[in-house]
């Protein structure tokens, strides 16, 4: 069978899709009496080198359609399309060639070293026994090469960080050289820098090998900004699929994510915690768009004060002295950062 290697991709291959289809897709897992059916009907699709991140509330099924889109738990109804062929007609052994998965709870149990437990990708092309070819070890360097893990070969793995392990992970999915890696909760437990790490390098490994990389989070507004395109998942009613600004533009996040505590910010594409706002203030701003100004309006409403021309005390803004001024009634303060702001501004209020 013909082998196309990892990272050996030209710009006229980059131009041929490579179509991953959904058609009429029911997921769930077993019970005692029927299957529990989380999502049904599913027909949905995805091109080569896209970057796509499931998205949705706990118990929609995000987890359950990455698993079964691995062929690890059974589907009740439709076909999985790679390439115009049907993956469950395909052997385990075909399918590992075409599809590899980095699950949540993945640890290594034995004490392999960091090659040794990305060369374990390249099992579905030599067996349990075989032996590593040239070409094997190739694609294994370009793997290492790719998730930064250079110098980390001979390392055992229970002796890393969480971050290095997740990379060596991915560095195992990309030594399955398949063009398909699905990825559930990749930046779980990980801080906010290898968070952020994780998510460029699937970012850039889907862009330039090809592959069609799908991961599932509950970071929506750290996924907007990497992802191609977000599947929606909402409990029982199916996917919804665009880009991550077209979705904001059209409202999808504000609707399927609604809750009475908060609101989701379209010009930010955050979530905004909805505040008791029980005591009111004026402000006399200059620039209203100036980091002065934005985060001192976020330290009151923090407070709950609500800004209101009618209130008897107003707080101006001075960006060039980096000063503020509250002005009463009868007398005038200054302050020279927030804290004390807020603090003579609660002097007041008492």
């Amino acid at each position: 069978m013909h082998r196309i290697y990892l990272f050996q991709v030209t710009k006229s291959q980059l131009t041929i899709h490579m179509f991953f289809q959904l058609t009429n897709v029911s997921i769930g897992y077993p019970s005692k009496k029927e299957p529990k059916i989380v999502q049904k009907d599913l027909s949905l699709s995805a091109d080569k080198g896209e970057l796509i991140a499931l998205i949705g509330k706990n118990g929609c099924g995000k987890s359950t359609l990455l698993r079964s889109m691995a062929c690890l738990q059974p589907i009740y109804s439709g076909e999985i399309i790679i390439n115009g062929e049907d993956i469950l007609e395909k052997t385990p052994k075909e399918r590992a060639q075409l599809i590899s998965i980095v699950l949540t709870n993945q640890r290594s149990v034995a004490a392999f070293n960091v090659k040794e437990l990305i060369s374990i990708g390249r099992d579905p092309y030599t067996g349990w026994l075989g032996s590593l070819s040239a070409d094997d070890e190739k694609i294994i360097a370009e793997s290492i090469e790719m998730t930064n893990l250079q110098g980390f070969e001979n390392r055992n793995i229970h002796e890393l960080s969480d971050g290095e392990r997740q990379r060596v992970f991915i560095a195992r999915a990309l030594a399955q050289n398949t063009p398909i890696i699905l990825l559930d909760e990749p930046t779980s437990h990980l801080d906010l820098p290898n968070r952020i790490s994780i998510l460029l390098l699937l970012q850039k490994l889907a862009r330039e090998t090809g592959k069609t990389i799908f991961i599932s989070t509950h970071e929506l507004e750290t996924a907007m900004q990497v992802a191609d395109k977000i599947w929606l998942m909402e409990k029982l009613n199916g996917v919804k699929i665009g880009t991550p600004e077209d979705m904001v533009l059209q409202g999808i996040f504000d609707s399927v994510f609604a809750h009475n505590s908060y609101d989701f910010d379209k010009e930010y594409g955050s979530f905004v915690v909805r505040k008791l706002l029980d005591k009111h203030i004026a402000t006399q701003v200059n620039n209203p768009n100036s980091l002065m100004a934005r985060w001192t309006t976020k330290a009151l409403s923090r407070k709950g004060y609500r800004i209101s021309p009618e209130a008897p005390l107003t707080v101006s803004m001075d960006d060039e002295r980096n000063i503020w001024i509250i002005h009463t009634k009868n007398r005038t303060l200054k302050a020279k950062n927030i804290d004390e702001l807020l603090e003579k501004i609660a002097q007041f209020y008492h």
